[in-house]
């Protein structure tokens, strides 16, 4: 069996939302209700005074994340130059959830010494047009993108790849896999459809174990660096997925496991989020 580690966010590593609770993307499967449970700092100063007391509350980092705008991306700019004087000015790790991603802002992520990119690499155009409603963009955008950080962006670039964004079914998973790949990632995170209330998906069926098991194991397969399952699957998914996962050697690395799983497996528990390189997790 692969030695697996827990990760626990917790209170070491928050999730802050520049855009309060608003989107303007509002994908079928979201509608902005994840924002609701995230702190709020809506303007560079609100964000700069936040993180310094939460690093004086003993927070390791934070990941920043918020709405995206119609070009698929964080509006992140204004926040840049807060950005850097924090990584100048506090012991702490910063990760991104970007979105899309041209050369000048990937350049500007780098300048502000942000540490890594949570980067959601989908490939299924059905998916990225009709219910992420990015109507002019594609796969092709997605992929472009992460070239583009990976060759002007912060050090580290780790690819999430969602399984049944398409209504529960696998579709371009397997691509996006080995598109994420042909880069040689430190970590890759893999997500799974949550149908979430309030939402027009919130009636779809997530994928089965078996369907996520087809894809996980794939890659395991064809690479050797770490495989993380990350914090967004269903709660069923706890009692049966991840245990599995576990005991067929498919993963390195798991987010919010239950506790049982922790005891049956005596899984050593780190508090950050999955998606941190072993590099970065040393200098904590």
């Amino acid at each position: 069996m692969r030695e697996v580690t827990a990760f626990i966010p917790g209170l070491k590593y928050l999730s802050i939302s520049i855009t309060g609770s608003y989107c303007t993307l509002m994908c079928d499967f979201c509608r902005a209700n994840y924002l609701d449970g995230m702190r709020k700092a809506l303007t560079p100063k609100e964000f700069y005074d936040l993180v310094k007391h939460l690093v004086r509350s003993g927070a390791k980092g934070v990941l920043i994340s918020g709405g995206f705008n119609r070009d698929g991306y964080l509006p992140i700019e204004p926040y840049l130059p807060v950005i850097k004087d924090i990584k100048n000015n506090y012991d702490i790790l910063v990760s991104v959830h970007i979105g899309l991603a041209d050369k000048s802002l990937a350049s500007k992520l780098r300048d502000s010494k942000v540490d890594v990119v949570d980067y959601e690499l989908i490939l299924d155009d059905y998916v990225i047009k009709n219910l992420m409603h990015l109507g002019g963009k594609s796969s092709e955008d997605f992929i472009k993108s992460y070239e583009t950080l990976i060759n002007y962006g912060p050090s580290y670039i780790v690819p999430h790849i969602p399984i049944g964004m398409n209504y529960g079914r696998v579709v371009k998973e397997m691509e996006a896999a080995n598109t994420a790949l042909a880069y040689k990632p430190e970590v890759l995170v893999f997500l799974i459809f949550k149908p979430t209330a309030g939402t027009p998906m919130a009636n779809v069926r997530p994928p089965g174990d078996d369907e996520v098991l087809r894809v996980i194991r794939y890659t395991r397969d064809n690479y050797s660096g770490e495989i993380a399952l990350g914090c967004m699957r269903p709660l069923e998914k706890k009692y049966t997925l991840d245990f599995k996962l576990i005991d067929l050697g498919l993963i390195d690395r798991i987010a919010n496991p239950l506790k049982s799983l922790v005891s049956k497996y005596g899984l050593k528990m780190v508090e950050l989020c999955c998606s941190i390189p072993k590099d970065l997790i040393d200098r904590v």
